[in-house]
């Protein structure tokens, strides 16, 4: 069984494919970017490896929760909304393989486009293939474990390239229709959180002349940027199409991005004089159509900030920080220590507390609240808490008092204390 956090993606990946369609930069500007895992995605990833073992006999699906399986760069604990979400796309799938005897299923299937001759090393891995030779169709299934972006079906470039790839993988097959079906648990969508497209495979066949106009493209915008023919403004106006797919896409140049960045300020009509930001002006009587605009736009300019802030952060953490930012311990929520009980129910006793003074339902009250109700006598438990390190926050040096600490390679080069 393959290990989903150590697949390599192809420079055009099938994951990609809507956003390589929707912008033909993106592929150059994103090409040497690491690869950056978030939680969510782990999560995915852990979701993808569980449901992967169910379809193949490892059941029931509820033995794997506890378990921790290990991405690329987290530990995510098997949990049971986990498993429904694994149950959801594994029931869909072992009905289809069920509602015909000879319906044939691929788990897994990993494909390549090398026969298409396409500019890039593209291809992918589709989550689940089945066949259906009675009814000379081919459906895929892809399984979507997010919450907040929700995926179309129809018309989807992923799940059409999914759909090539499985008939480049299966050749010989006898098929007339494709399927191409989502699965996505987390998230409702108006067709319903399991939605699907039905085309004939004359369609995909016309498609796949516009998959290769867009990696040409691609490929053009990409020999440009290498090239430093064209100013960045130049390029900028020829490839990049900034949009909600930015977004959708978890595009990693989200934050570098010149003509996302501009986008957004037009959006918000603003400009930068003299380092301050400017806001244009706006009349107060905007109509209904005017403000819609402006909100449809919120989205967008929300996730360029956050990834903006995250870029900066990892930075400073990084040893670069921007002038005038530094970095400053972010505040854990106290918490008591692991062997602490005992002694804090005997310390509130002592002092004659009632129950509902140091007891929530069913546990102890936080360290400040017991330590409020205690008053003079709070240092019987002293030392019995503890408040996690969480992290850093970059914020200006001159707007906060705490204490700027070094970055993760200042500390990991730190020379030790004799």
């Amino acid at each position: 069984m393959a290990d989903h956090s150590a697949r390599g993606h192809a420079t055009w990946s099938a994951s990609a494919s809507h956003r390589n369609f929707a912008c033909p930069g993106a592929l150059a500007l994103t090409m040497d970017l690491p690869e950056e895992e978030s939680e969510p995605a782990a999560w995915g990833t852990a979701a993808h490896t569980v449901a992967e073992k169910v379809l193949h006999g490892d059941r029931p699906s509820d033995k794997h929760v506890g378990s921790v399986i290990k991405t690329k760069s987290h530990e995510i604990e098997v949990t049971e909304e986990m498993i429904d979400v694994v149950d959801n796309y594994v029931g869909y799938v072992v009905e289809l393989i069920d509602s015909e005897p000879d319906a044939v299923l691929h788990v897994e299937q990993n494909f390549r486009l090398d026969s298409l001759k396409p500019p890039f090393d593209a291809g992918g891995t589709a989550d689940a293939v089945v066949y259906f030779p009675s009814q000379k169709r081919l459906e895929v299934v892809d399984l979507k474990t997010g919450r907040g972006v929700v995926v179309a079906a129809t018309g989807n470039p992923q799940l059409r390239t999914y759909a090539l790839g499985a008939m480049l993988a299966n050749k010989g097959l006898d098929v007339e229709k494709i399927t191409v079906t989502i699965v996505q648990p987390r998230a409702s969508h108006p067709d319903g959180r399991t939605r699907s497209e039905t085309f004939h495979i004359a369609d995909l066949v016309e498609w796949t002349a516009d998959l290769l106009a867009a990696m040409k493209l691609s490929k053009e915008a990409a020999q440009d940027f290498d090239m430093g023919g064209m100013s960045q403004a130049q390029w900028s106006a020829a490839y990049l199409r900034p949009g909600d797919h930015c977004a959708d896409t978890f595009c990693k140049a989200r934050a570098t991005c010149p003509a996302l960045r501009q986008k957004v300020e037009d959006q918000v009509g603003i400009w930068f004089e003299d380092n301050q930001p400017r806001l244009a002006n706006v009349p107060d009587s905007e109509s209904p159509d005017e403000r819609a605009l402006r909100l449809d736009s919120l989205d967008l300019i929300e996730d360029w900030v956050k990834a903006v802030r995250a870029r900066e952060h990892a930075l400073a953490e990084g040893g670069n920080p921007a002038t005038n930012y530094v970095l400053v311990p972010k505040q854990g929520r106290e918490k008591w220590k692991d062997d602490a009980d005992a002694k804090v129910l005997a310390a509130a006793k002592t002092a004659g507390l009632s129950p509902n003074q140091y007891l929530n339902p069913g546990k102890l009250r936080t360290p400040k609240q017991i330590r409020k109700e205690l008053g003079p006598k709070a240092d019987l438990v002293a030392g019995l808490s503890t408040t996690p390190d969480a992290g850093t926050n970059l914020v200006r040096a001159d707007k906060t008092n705490r204490e700027a600490v070094p970055s993760k390679v200042d500390r990991f080069f730190e020379a030790p204390i004799d």
